[in-house]
């Protein structure tokens, strides 16, 4: 594009349907001119908000077209500056746990595995396809170190089994670990009242701030992210395609 963008085409290229900015004012001269040649746009991994690139210009666009920040941005997960579309998107594909002072045990994690790199999985005790991805992990186990996190977001069931594994973790973690892996957290003894719930309750809020908005959720050793099942975890794992 090699002209001035009225703020109703803009709202255009960022979702927002031309009929409801239909009576929109153009954007001021100078923020059109800025907006010449938009050649690239990322969405970030944050609720509403656009990066765009015009030219040498980076822009940050709210999602209803109305708002325009020209920056500078920096991300802090990482400590580094958004300063190309291509940074954006290998930033936000990542999580640096380390950095964020995140520790898996203080969750409620589980570990399978010796291995010298650690994965993070937020699985739900109730989610097939977590159970699934829980059936690959022994063949890895030599390789890599494997941190379940309970986290109960399929409902009340949910939340009944992931205490009662907690409150089993308190005085036999290997035994609760061995129940999640084999769907038999439902034959745990129920839970006394606020019995091993403190760490479920952490990982709640720690999945909220990360922006896990189903499970099974990975963290790679070296940050990578997925929601899902590989298709091939081993490769995946290992970064390659």
């Amino acid at each position: 594009m090699n002209r001035s963008l009225p703020l109703s085409l803009l709202a255009g290229l960022i979702g927002i349907g031309s009929s409801f900015m239909a009576t929109a004012v153009e954007a001021p001269t100078e923020l059109q001119e800025m907006l010449r040649g938009i050649d690239g746009m990322r969405r970030l991994p944050v609720q509403g908000v656009q990066m765009v690139r015009a030219g040498e210009r980076v822009l940050f666009v709210s999602a209803n077209g109305r708002y325009v920040f020209t920056g500078p941005a920096w991300d802090l997960w990482h400590g580094a500056a958004l300063d190309s579309l291509d940074t954006a998107g290998r930033l936000a594909d990542r999580i640096d746990l380390q950095r964020l002072r995140l520790d898996p045990k203080a969750l409620g994690a589980f570990q399978l595995g010796k291995g010298e790199g650690e994965v993070v999985i937020f699985v739900d005790p109730r989610c097939p396809h977590c159970r699934d991805l829980m059936s690959r992990l022994p063949a890895l186990a030599e390789r890599y170190r494997f941190l379940l996190v309970p986290l109960p977001v399929l409902g009340p069931d949910s939340e009944d089994a992931v205490a009662r594994l907690g409150c089993l973790a308190t005085s036999d973690a290997a035994a609760a670990r061995d129940a999640l892996l084999n769907d038999k957290a439902d034959e745990l003894p129920a839970p006394t009242p606020g019995c091993g719930q403190a760490p479920a309750q952490r990982a709640l809020v720690t999945a909220q701030l990360l922006g896990i908005a189903g499970v099974p959720y990975l963290i790679a050793p070296d940050g990578r992210l997925w929601q899902g099942v590989p298709e091939d975890l081993k490769a995946w794992l290992e970064g390659t395609p």
